[in-house]
């Protein structure tokens, strides 16, 4: 009984520290990798109806479209309390990252039809595509949209994919 006791024990330890050397061996995300999660993380906050969390990754020197920080959350507040969506969908990203900067060109769908519906079944009459136009720095180690640009776009934009525009927002 004993035996097997130790045995279960060193089992254990050996696949907790496999566990751990797995996690310390695997590579760092890039920086394109954190900045997709960072817009993924603002979608489902979004669609979640938090719109403390929308805007986490705004800068506090934010400006986009005459709005700083708290005028952009007060802006997604009003949207979700408005309903004008159910589902909020990333449908393409660009990225550029330039060391400390980056620019970043997202098609986002805002569907009024529940989850689950295909894309074909709500767009146009039940949803609308949004492009935002994005730039971000880098601070204390955390990537953060400091200007943005945003308008509608017709679904066959939305279907060729995004591309960084000019000099960026």
């Amino acid at each position: 009984m004993r035996k097997a006791a130790l045995l279960a024990v060193l089992a254990l330890v050996a696949v907790g520290g496999g566990l751990l050397a797995a996690r310390l061996l695997r590579a760092p995300a890039t920086d394109e990798e954190r900045i997709r999660g960072l817009l993924a993380a603002a979608a489902r906050a979004a669609e979640e109806r938090k719109a403390g969390e929308v805007v986490e990754a705004v800068s506090e020197r934010f400006a986009g479209e005459g709005l700083d920080r708290r005028g952009l959350k007060q802006l997604v507040a009003l949207q979700i309390l408005r309903g004008e969506w159910v589902s909020v969908s990333i449908a393409g990203t660009r990225i550029e990252v330039a060391g400390n900067a980056a620019r970043a060109a997202v098609d986002v769908v805002l569907a009024r039809s529940g989850k689950g519906v295909r894309l074909a079944d709500v767009l146009p009459a039940s949803g609308s595509v949004h492009r935002l136009q994005l730039r971000l720095e880098r601070e204390d180690g955390d990537w953060k949209v400091v200007r943005a640009r945003w308008r509608p776009v017709p679904v066959e934009a939305a279907l060729a994919g995004p591309s960084i525009e000019g000099d960026g927002p």
